[in-house]
């Protein structure tokens, strides 16, 4: 049977002791990433290297490194690297266009970037090149070639340096490390939010206490143990997909490594990894499913569960992972702030898939309504308090203070009801979040940008809620009298801003004028009820899906 790693919870640990710890406990492989299995001795070696050669460039304990990287082993060594030194890392979503990324370097106040040059089709490597010139914090930058190529004789990098020059270098006998942080409650890590309260992203500072003793919570609470395998679909730039990392860091386990997002590719890397336990959002769930039999039902015999959230999730998918994949579902909510916060447990019955489960160990939750504590079933905020949650957000106390109540609950903006027994029934949001398949994005960002498109006379930007996806955008616009606008573009105004995919209008809808308040701003709640056309059937452009950091329900 497996045991739980409570000494985790007894004793805060770094995360260079929790990585002495693994290695020195567990000789098998267990990291695997692309077909080829790691063990965690590698990767403390291949660490020191690492923290070495940035050593050896300048960064020091307090530094932020950025790190725009598909799920891969240099990711995962880059982690330890950084936590060896006492350097802040900050996992930047792939999905983030120019624009985001340049706001979240100079929020952070980044000192080095790690990025992909691209992939097939996509080089990024002239973004690359203008971060560098446009945010004059950034003393180094390496490109990773791992996931992209040049063309013609041009070096895969494009002549910026190479990570390789990094998480592979030689040991150097003259570069001495510092001792390694001491102290657990020191930061570890940035996560950027999902901008819940604004459209601009806050990074929650974590501690090595904070998320080593989250993934021992969830790993007591689920029975994880030296014995599992945990493949996330997610990326390790969300909570979600970082802490199938950290699972198997605590309890000395193994973790596979998945980057884009492909169903045939998914179901293929449980098999070579053998896994028992696999993270994907309902999105994602759905896609297995619709697999052709043969494919859908070859998930590997060991695989005992399936942790899900970012999306309310129907009981038809449990129902349907239990049938094909053979696995039962948990079902996680969780924030950026808190990591994973309240779940459900392997023996919980059936009915229980209408919840987001009960509170991880240590942690607590209520829900207020008008400053008192909710009836059982009535809806009201959702508050949560753990040992385990963020530090609180990186040079914002203003913004942290207000994230509290005086009494030390932290306010999630969710609304939620609680039921006799304790389990918490999700409601939705407070706010006006757009969640596509567990990608996250303020509404009013999208619009700010519309402001100068001069066909527009009022718009507003609105969820509509996708089978597949749980939300997708329309735009709602009035148009100033003799002009036309197309789908393409608003779309087309928007990527040249630098804007992210997954945050552009799936659908356009003109109308000759959108309710207003009194005072003339947009009334939300009438928009709502427009009867506006349905979604196209399919969305236009390829999906990215990743889960949760906000109802992560799961960062």
């Amino acid at each position: 049977m497996n045991a739980p790693p409570t000494d985790f919870l007894t004793a805060s640990r770094t995360f260079t002791d929790a990585l002495v710890r693994a290695a020195g406990r567990r000789r098998e492989p267990a990291v695997w990433d692309g077909g080829r299995w790691r063990t965690w001795r590698d990767c403390l070696r291949q660490a020191e290297r690492t923290a070495a050669a940035l050593h050896r460039h300048g960064l020091v304990a307090g530094d932020v490194l950025a790190a725009r990287l598909p799920n891969s082993w240099e990711l995962v060594v880059l982690h330890a690297a950084t936590a060896r030194l006492g350097v802040l890392l900050l996992p930047l979503h792939a999905a983030y266009g120019s624009r985001e990324t340049r706001s979240l370097i100079e929020q952070s106040g980044a000192v080095a970037l790690v990025a992909a040059a691209g992939r097939p089709g996509h080089d990024h490597l002239a973004e690359i090149r203008a971060l560098r010139e446009d945010c004059p914090g950034l003393r180094h930058v390496w490109v990773s070639a791992g996931t992209g190529r040049g063309t013609g004789d041009q070096a895969p990098t494009g002549g910026l340096p190479d990570l390789a020059s990094l998480t592979e270098a030689a040991a150097d006998p003259d570069v001495r490390l510092p001792p390694p942080p001491a102290d657990p409650t020191a930061p570890l890590v940035l996560l950027a939010s999902s901008g819940t309260t604004s459209r601009r992203p806050k990074l929650c500072v974590h501690s090595h206490a904070g998320l080593l003793g989250n993934a021992a919570a969830v790993a007591t609470d689920g029975g994880f143990g030296a014995r599992d395998t945990i493949v996330s679909a997610s990326p390790l730039s969300h909570a979600f997909g970082l802490l199938s990392v950290h699972l198997a860091l605590v309890t000395g386990g193994a973790v596979g490594l998945f980057g884009a997002w492909e169903p045939r590719a998914f179901a293929a890397a449980l098999h070579a990894c053998g896994a028992t336990a696999a993270f994907a959002v309902p999105a994602q769930l759905r896609d297995l499913l619709a697999l052709p039999a043969p494919e859908a039902a070859g998930a590997p015999p060991v695989l005992r569960e399936v942790r899900t959230g970012g999306a309310p999730v129907p009981r038809e998918l449990a129902d349907g992972v239990r049938r094909v994949l053979g696995a039962r579902l948990i079902v996680q909510w969780g924030m950026t702030e808190i990591g994973a916060g309240t779940y459900t447990r392997p023996g919980d019955p059936p009915e229980a898939v209408g919840t987001i489960g009960r509170p991880a160990l240590g942690a607590a939750v209520r829900v207020q309504r008008d400053g008192m504590p909710a009836a059982p079933g009535e809806t009201g905020e959702l508050q949560y308090r753990s040992p385990w949650m963020f530090s609180g957000y990186h040079r914002a106390p203003e913004p942290t203070r207000a994230a509290f109540t005086p009494d030390g609950w932290l306010r999630t903006g969710d609304l939620a009801a609680l039921r006799p027994d304790g389990s918490v029934v999700y409601r939705g949001r407070a706010d006006e979040l757009i969640n596509r398949g567990g990608l996250k994005f303020s509404a009013l960002e999208v619009e700010e940008l519309l402001n100068d498109l001069p066909q527009l006379a009022q718009h507003a930007v609105v969820a509509r809620p996708d089978p597949r996806l749980g939300q997708r955008a329309s735009l709602v616009v009035a148009l100033r009298a003799g002009t036309r606008l197309t789908l393409e573009d608003v779309t087309g105004h928007l990527s040249g801003k630098g804007l992210a995919t997954y945050k552009l209008p799936e659908q356009l809808v003109v109308v000759d004028r959108l309710p207003t308040t009194v005072t003339g701003k947009i009334a939300r709640a009438r928009l709502r009820t427009l009867p506006l056309p349905p979604l196209p059937a399919q969305p236009p452009r390829r999906t990215p899906v990743a889960p949760a950091s906000h109802a992560e329900a799961g960062t």
